[in-house]
């Protein structure tokens, strides 16, 4: 048999997790979102005309389109399965399943008043049976709902404990966060997983793509630390003497080569603080000093970014220099915007000089400025929550200084000036 109703089935289970409405309606920016996302989860770029060409399809058409190994391979993962062949096993479909356009059935040239004084009676018989059943039915419903709990923490090794005995379902995984999963093979268990860098991690119990428990993990920095990233290689450096200098937090980029990655490859760098910060993602004030040039180790666009991590969702603004701003990006609670679909023009800026930055969250209405200038503002509906870590991150190489957050009063909840070692460590 071949895959045609594998991809039709695949095509089905990824508008489901989108929730974006009906395929047929979505634009250019939910393409590219998905496309993001799948990169995300993956480290697998689909195109945006790729995965037209894969969901646009018409069911019952002659001909159909089918990607190559390595898509479907992403699509499968991005759905929680380990792979295109697991996603077959387990989406199993029988081999005289066919794709067939609902027919009416015809009416009758008779009205059949027996048929119709019957169901009026069964109708009469089954709705309070049904009002009788209902509160039984919710109880054992809500009382077996499925688990994902930590079991135990020992630093960064996590034990992870689930139960979906109760629930029907083809495959089933564990969504780690940052395009990790964890198939599981029963349907109750327990493993133990280790979380290598300090992050606020939310992980979700998911089966057929539907998420039905969620966890997070919450992996605490002690101060500040710096990761440089190269494709799927992530470097924590434990020498804070390669990133703690000048009075700022600015990695050495003439040591790359030094912590085993390549000099002349494209490398990312992030300077996070992973801590419960006691102050509403909703309600903040974030200011900081930043820097990214090639003399500092800076690359192409200089994209620079500030996120905070929440309870749930998480706020972030991506600046890149002028001329590049189709790489600009805004984050916030559901509202995601890229500059290759929204006018992000004014988060082009020139960070070749220090730059003084300064993110106003009021009532979940956001307001960005730049050396005191209101450059750009927007909005988000879903809570963020308390926040549990900030990253601020640089293509290349970039520099931070003076990190402040503040309530609404503008009273300072955190600080660090950077001007000795032991604000590393706060």
């Amino acid at each position: 048999m071949d895959n045609r109703l594998y991809i039709l089935k695949c095509i089905a289970l990824i508008a489901q997790k989108a929730d974006w409405g009906e395929t047929h309606d979505w634009v250019d920016y939910h393409f590219k979102n998905l496309s993001d996302q799948i990169f995300e989860s993956t480290k697998v770029s689909i195109s945006v005309r790729t995965l037209k060409r894969i969901i646009r399809q018409v069911p019952d058409a002659e001909g159909y389109y089918e990607p190559q190994m390595a898509t479907k391979n992403a699509l499968a993962v991005y759905l929680g399965f380990h792979s295109w062949a697991d996603f077959k096993r387990n989406e199993a479909i029988e081999t005289d399943q066919r794709v067939v356009p609902v027919q009416p059935a015809a009416s009758s040239a008779r009205p059949k008043k027996r048929t119709n004084h019957l169901k009026r009676m069964l109708l009469i018989l089954i709705v309070p049976l049904c009002i009788t059943a209902y509160p039984v039915w919710n109880s054992l419903r809500t009382s077996a709902a499925p688990e994902l709990t930590i079991k135990k923490m020992t630093g960064n090794n996590i034990a992870l404990k689930y139960d979906l005995k109760t629930t029907r379902y083809n495959n089933a995984t564990i969504d780690l966060d940052y395009g990790f999963f964890r198939p599981l093979v029963t349907p109750k268990g327990e493993f133990t997983y280790f979380f290598k860098l300090p992050d606020h991690y939310r992980l979700k119990l998911l089966t057929d793509g539907i998420t039905l428990a969620s966890r997070n993990i919450h992996i605490v920095s002690n101060g500040w630390k710096c990761v440089v990233q190269q494709g799927q290689k992530e470097v924590l450096i434990s020498d804070s003497s390669l990133f703690f200098r000048n009075q700022a937090l600015s990695f050495r980029s003439d040591k790359i080569r030094s912590i085993g990655l390549d000099p002349f490859e494209v490398y990312w760098t992030d300077y996070r603080n992973i801590k419960d910060f006691n102050i509403d993602g909703d309600n903040l004030i974030i200011e900081l000093d930043i820097r990214n040039n090639l003399q500092g180790g800076g690359m192409d666009c200089f994209d620079s970014s500030v996120e905070y991590l929440g309870e749930f969702k998480t706020g972030r603004v991506k600046f890149v220099k002028p001329g590049c701003t189709q790489f600009a990006s805004f984050d916030f609670g559901e509202v995601h915007y890229n500059g290759n679909f929204h006018d992000l023009k004014h988060l082009g800026i020139d960070l070749s000089q220090w730059r003084s930055v300064r993110i106003e969250v009021i009532k979940k209405q956001v307001h960005v400025f730049t050396d005191g200038i209101l450059i750009y503002k927007n909005s988000y509906e879903e809570p963020i929550g308390k926040v549990k870590g900030i990253k601020c991150k640089f293509k290349g190489a970039g520099t931070i200084d003076n990190f402040r957050i503040m309530n609404l009063e503008r009273k300072v909840i955190y600080g660090a000036s950077f001007e000795d070692k032991t604000a590393s460590r706060k």
